[in-house]
């Protein structure tokens, strides 16, 4: 009986030692290339790699009228994919689109002047948020 339980606690010891390894290996990626997907943190330079792309194709966009339209109309009709063609256009690549979760927001008072504001939070996970609104200038 004794060298039954002891077979049995081996083979469960086993059996997690083996679901233990591969979760702790690097993972490998077509091409040949190997990326460790447990123990990577994004560091602050992804953030704010990211935050700086976002401002500077707020800037590019503002500058075109063409890219400026055609994003407030995709925010309008909560079009991801129309904005995400603007963004590609305006400095961000498809590896930082990847996987992103793009909010478009509208909102703001009535009257005034339409404006562009993106922003951008990373990485786990990886959000951009562009916000469309209107200034409300009262007096």
């Amino acid at each position: 009986m004794n060298l039954l339980r002891s077979s049995i606690k081996l083979s469960i010891l086993a059996s997690l030692v083996l679901l233990a390894v591969p979760a702790t290996a690097p993972a490998q990626v077509s091409g040949g290339e190997q990326t460790a997907h447990f123990g990577y943190t994004p560091s602050r330079a992804d953030a704010a790699s990211l935050q700086k792309k976002a401002t500077q194709a707020q800037a590019r966009i503002h500058a075109n009228k063409d890219d400026r339209d055609q994003l407030m109309r995709a925010v309008k009709t909560n079009e991801v994919a129309l904005a995400k063609q603007v963004l590609l256009r305006n400095g961000f690549t498809a590896e930082d689109l990847e996987n992103a979760k793009i909010t478009l927001r509208t909102g703001g008072g009535k009257g005034g002047e339409d404006e562009i504001e993106i922003s951008a939070i990373c990485c786990e996970p990886k959000e951009i948020t562009i916000q469309r609104s209107l200034q409300n200038f009262t007096k």
